[in-house]
């Protein structure tokens, strides 16, 4: 496991390097899937394309765009907003509204300097778009651009907000979480040092409490009245994935492959396991059962106490993307064969696999 890890980090650094570059052949950057699914679609961003996949049978819908943009490349998970827009940015420095039926472009934004590695947040009548050019744009319906906020360093995590959407609160590779008014783009407040990069999206608890994984190997409790440190748990590597709130508990990996379960209030871990290989993102939470994908190939269910209940693993795939609920169906995205997306039941049976077709 030791030796997988490393090479994950190795990934790692790279991928920041080519992300921190100027200019460069954005055709040597690569990642993991971008990955998300409403009542009927799977989205899948990978590589050269956008796929909408058809969650009854998993055959393609549709794929943007239709043939091949030179080097462009998508790995985001795409969002869908509340007026019917699928957002995804591309490592080609543009944002795209697409048309989630049919995959026809909408409208594009090419005023980013850099690429979009996060996802972009919808909220009320904006779009916040995270970028690795250390800034976060924010557009409306209509992509055009209200406002643009810069930090210190890259920004690979998508936002998070209130229901009242007041505040947009975005981590940073720069080591600080920042509070920005939603709709002037001005900074409230930013945390003092956290001790490493912030690259996974925060939970925000109905008190007004936000949860931040570090490269700095913790998980830190921020009050988002004022950016004060609430409380601080130590884990045994860095924390990449956002933490999942749930019942007053906390559930995150770490890249030393280590599940945690931690008391939201205390920030005491109420218990630990290391089931198989690095945790690159959040598990997925459900009503009983905690999920988890591995870098070493894993798909493992544990119950909410840390009991496993099932797992798979599959031989020559890495398991980046964090397991998605689409109805009664877990999807999984992986990395390293033709099969870019996997359906399973609740019990851990398999009930498709999705094959982009190569078009000539």
């Amino acid at each position: 496991m030791k030796s997988n890890k490393y090479i994950l980090l190795t990934t790692i650094i790279l991928a920041a390097f080519l992300l921190s570059a100027c200019g460069g052949n954005v055709g040597t950057a690569s990642s993991w899937a971008g990955l998300f699914a409403d009542t009927e679609n799977a989205y899948v961003a990978f590589n050269q394309h956008v796929y909408s996949i058809n969650l009854a049978n998993g055959t393609e819908k549709w794929r943007f765009p239709t043939e091949i943009q030179g080097q462009r490349t998508y790995y985001a998970a795409p969002t869908l907003t509340a007026d019917g827009q699928l957002i995804v940015g591309d490592y080609s420095n543009t944002l795209h509204s697409l048309n989630p039926d049919t995959g026809a472009e909408i409208w594009s934004y090419t005023g980013a300097t850099d690429r979009y590695v996060g996802s972009a947040l919808s909220a009320r009548d904006r779009i916040y778009a995270p970028n690795a050019g250390n800034e976060l744009y924010t557009l409306d319906k209509s992509g055009n651009l209200q406002w643009q906020f810069s930090s210190e360093g890259p920004l690979w995590a998508k936002p998070v907000t209130e229901d009242s959407c007041e505040c947009i609160y975005i981590p940073s590779m720069d080591h600080h979480l920042y509070a920005i008014d939603a709709q002037t783009g001005v900074q409230k407040w930013m945390t003092d040092e956290l001790g490493g990069s912030l690259v996974g999206t925060p939970a925000l608890s109905p008190e007004g409490v936000l949860y931040v994984g570090t490269f700095g190997s913790q998980l830190v409790a921020v009050d988002s009245n004022n950016g004060s440190i609430l409380w601080t748990t130590p884990t045994t590597d860095w924390v990449w994935g956002g933490p999942i709130l749930q019942g007053g508990i906390l559930y995150f990996g770490d890249l030393g492959g280590s599940l945690y379960a931690v008391d939201a209030r205390t920030g005491n871990i109420r218990w630990q396991k290391t089931p198989d290989g690095p945790i690159t993102e959040s598990p997925l939470v459900t009503k009983d059962t905690i999920y988890i994908t591995t870098e070493t190939g894993g798909l493992i269910a544990l119950d909410l106490n840390g009991t496993v209940r099932w797992s798979k693993s599959f031989e020559g795939i890495k398991l980046h993307t964090s397991p998605v609920e689409a109805g009664d169906k877990i999807l999984v995205a992986a990395t390293g064969k033709p099969e870019l997306l996997y359906a399973f039941d609740t019990s851990g049976n398999q009930l498709w696999a999705f094959t982009p077709e190569t078009k000539k």
